[in-house]
């Protein structure tokens, strides 16, 4: 996987342009970049092979690169993030369906892409891959997509013939995107790649201090917000933890842990952050959002008088279509957020929970008598709903239920299974990995190939899991074949069979042919199809086949295997229907 190693100007100080980039990603321990050649961006990848540290995941097209890189970054660290290489205009533009939703769900993404020459852009000549005006005779607007990308991007570098700054500007792009969790844009004209600027910035800044960050308020100021919190949770009788996503992407999951286990804690995951804080636990009394919750752990979360909301998110999907914090006393809400701290009805602006979780976690430890908080007793239990298939989606994920186990990382779709598995309890260490609000059909299946590269990168021993449905899987299925390279982690695939696109149906149109996906396809033979003959397969119609399949498979970690499952295709969780309104 990793290009030959060529000669290096590194000691001089004076490397090209395009070198100086990849050294950079690499000092900040990245070692993997997805993505598309182009002829624009072609001269630039050379200088790829000058960093022996640095691997180049071709995919099959731009659209599946964003959404490797996307799941890449979600998985190797909240301090790092995923690059995605492509070429302007048609590289670029099919990609940003994948960087927009990297976007909207917080995940750090650098996209570079290879542009036309300076002089082109100068004199607005017509280039390929371009748009021009209205009139043939118009100038063409060589700036057109990166004025497009200021929507979906925190920083955009778009780098001119004046490169006298140009490491620093890059340095600072790279720190943008690590503080703020969100895409940023690099565009390289084709004509500056061999340039040679100054790179003694990777001699003196090296790659942690790009990573460095600073107190976002004042010492006295966060002790005096630490002391609000703890005295309201230690005067509580009835206290939520809620660990959300935003928590995740800080890397601060594992501080909310040690809080909650100190003061042991009811506690539950949003859906955004499903498996954050430990399932296993006896504390843990189940996923919460709003009115799409079990009953009995919504009861307890109406009632609590501290809801401590750390990382919060909130947005229609993740918030229960709106009933997050219905019904509890607005005074009793403490909300963790990069941006501000509130406390009841006191918000502090500028404040970072990076300051306030770890300040609290200290005052706590410090703190004797710690009061004793009932954790409730709820049974999670996966609801009925009535199938014409012998399998179905209740016993599926009763089945995933008992299947899952520890260290396993599990890629969800948006499908239909997508809605069930708030009623599963993850085992130890796992991690759910899902598009939950920007909800990208077909998003997941290339996206686990991001997650299996980064596992792999990371030496983790964890089985992949990919719950896929036909539908999604029928637009990106082509990335397939990427898990036919040594060196990554294999997949078992959980191919939902259902005949189309079942959320659809339930919404509007459910005997529509709009509905309805190109049938009969051979899912078994898939993974041969695309070159992994060493793939392993099964279709399964009853509950004790899908038994055998998860028994035969499940621990086959050295191969590709799908299990392809029929169920009906009007069958959803019951989470579904509520939350569409039936």
């Amino acid at each position: 996987m990793a290009p030959v190693a060529a000669e290096t100007s590194f000691e001089s100080y004076k490397i090209p342009l395009s070198e100086y980039v990849f050294r950079r990603i690499e000092s900040l321990d990245i070692h993997n970049i997805f993505g598309v050649p182009g002829d624009y961006n072609l001269s630039f990848l050379e200088h790829l092979y000058s960093v022996p540290n640095l691997n180049w995941i071709g995919c099959c097209n731009e659209l599946n690169s964003a959404y490797a890189a996307d799941g890449y970054s979600r998985v190797i660290g909240h301090d790092k993030f995923g690059v995605l290489l492509t070429t302007q205009g048609v590289g670029e533009l099919s990609a940003s369906n994948g960087v927009s939703g990297s976007f909207a769900e917080h995940v750090p993404i650098l996209h570079i892409v290879g542009t036309t020459p300076t002089a082109a852009k100068k004199a607005g000549a017509h280039y390929h891959h371009m748009i021009n005006g209205i009139k043939t005779t118009d100038p063409t607007n060589h700036y057109a997509y990166e004025e497009m990308a200021t929507k979906i991007s925190c920083k955009i570098l778009s780098l001119t013939e004046d490169l006298s700054n140009a490491a620093n500007d890059i340095d600072d792009l790279f720190k943008t995107i690590i503080e703020t969790k969100k895409p940023g844009y690099l565009y390289i004209p084709c004509d500056l790649v061999n340039n040679i600027i100054d790179g003694s910035n990777l001699k003196t800044i090296p790659g942690y201090q790009l990573k460095a960050r600073y107190p976002s308020t004042s010492k006295q100021r966060i002790d005096s917000i630490v002391e609000l919190i703890s005295e309201k949770v230690i005067k509580s009788k009835t206290p939520l933890a809620l660990c959300d996503v935003l928590t995740d992407r800080y890397g601060l999951s594992s501080q909310v842990q040690q809080i909650v286990d100190l003061l042991n804690l009811p506690c539950s995951n949003s859906l955004m952050g499903k498996s954050l804080l430990d399932e296993s636990k006896s504390n843990y009394i189940g996923d919460y959002n709003g009115d799409e919750s079990n009953k009995m752990v919504k009861a307890y979360a109406k009632s609590t008088d501290c809801l401590l909301h750390f990382g919060d998110y909130y947005n229609e999907i993740n918030s229960g279509h709106w009933t997050l914090y219905q019904d509890i006393d607005k005074e009793a809400i403490i909300l963790f957020n990069p941006e501000y701290i509130k406390i009841g009805s006191q918000v502090f602006e500028n404040v970072s929970f990076q300051d306030i979780i770890p300040a609290l976690l200290t005052k706590l430890s410090y703190t004797k008598d710690l009061p004793t908080f009932e954790i409730p007793k709820i049974d999670i239990e996966i609801e009925q709903i009535p199938s014409n298939t012998p399998i179905s989606q209740t016993i599926l994920l009763q089945k995933l239920k008992s299947f899952f186990k520890p260290n396993d990382v599990i890629v969800t779709e948006t499908c239909s299974t997508m809605f069930g598995l708030p009623d599963i309890k993850m085992p130890h260490n796992s991690k759910v990995v899902g598009q939950h609000y920007y909800l990208s059909i077909g998003m997941a299946l290339p996206c686990s190939f991001g997650v299996s590269v980064a596992l792999s990168e990371l030496k983790k021993d964890s089985r992949l899991i990919l719950i896929e449905g036909d539908g999604a899987a029928q637009m990106t299925i082509q990335e397939l074949s990427n898990f036919n390279r040594a060196n990554v982690i294999k997949p078992l695939v959980v191919l939902l069979n259902n005949n189309g696109y079942t959320v659809e149906r339930i919404i509007k149109g459910p005997e529509r042919e709009y509905n309805d996906i190109r049938p009969d396809w051979n899912w078994t033979q898939i993974f041969q199809t695309f070159g992994a003959t060493d793939a392993k397969t099964i279709k399964v119609q009853e509950p004790q086949e899908l038994d055998s399949a998860l028994e035969t498979l499940g621990d086959l970690v050295n191969v590709p295997r799908l299990i392809e499952v029929k169920l009906d295709k009007l069958d959803v969780p019951w989470r579904f229907h509520k939350m569409v309104g039936n």
